[in-house]
């Protein structure tokens, strides 16, 4: 009789380890899925950004074609090596300039900056130095940052712009 007793008090101690272990596993298991699910969602977020961003680039690439277009002098009276921001006048319906930081939607700088461009004399290709200095092109470079989970991020690019209108 004693003996059937202590068994039954081992088996139900031994369950109730098995049921703490099972609980232990689940609980670790359910941690390991919300950690895992909120890194996703960083990378979703992130992802989101680095779109925007893109896209913010390619408006200001467009928006120094579209200063050209209305007139040359809007690129010309420009500085090279100054960080520019563009803004939409609403009252003019035209893109603008400006030296004061404005965050796109509070997360986005973009900026875009001008330099010259120096061809050579014979070949009339973009020389890096040396060359003669084109008063009709002006390389930019468009530049949008903005801080996330990992820092502060960049999408870049760079382009030329012409006189073409020659107004």
């Amino acid at each position: 009789m004693i003996n059937k007793n202590s068994n039954n008090i081992l088996k139900r101690g031994f369950s109730l380890v098995e049921i703490l272990i099972g609980a232990s596993i689940i609980s670790l298991s359910l941690i390991f899925i919300i950690n895992l699910e909120t890194g996703i969602s960083k990378i979703g977020f992130n992802s989101v950004h680095s779109v925007q961003a893109g896209m913010l680039v390619e408006e200001g690439a467009a928006a120094i074609i579209n200063l050209r277009n209305v007139s040359w002098q809007n690129i010309v009276a420009l500085n090279n090596n100054v960080p520019y921001r563009l803004f939409w006048d609403q009252g003019d319906g035209l893109w603008k300039t400006t030296t004061y930081a404005n965050l796109i939607d509070g997360r986005f700088d973009r900026t875009v900056t001008f330099y010259p461009v120096y061809r050579d004399a014979s070949t009339f290709n973009v020389v890096p130095s040396g060359g003669v200095l084109d008063l009709g092109t002006r390389k930019f470079v468009v530049n949008v940052t903005w801080n996330d989970s990992s820092g502060t991020s960049t999408r870049t690019a760079t382009s030329f712009v012409h006189n073409i209108f020659n107004k």
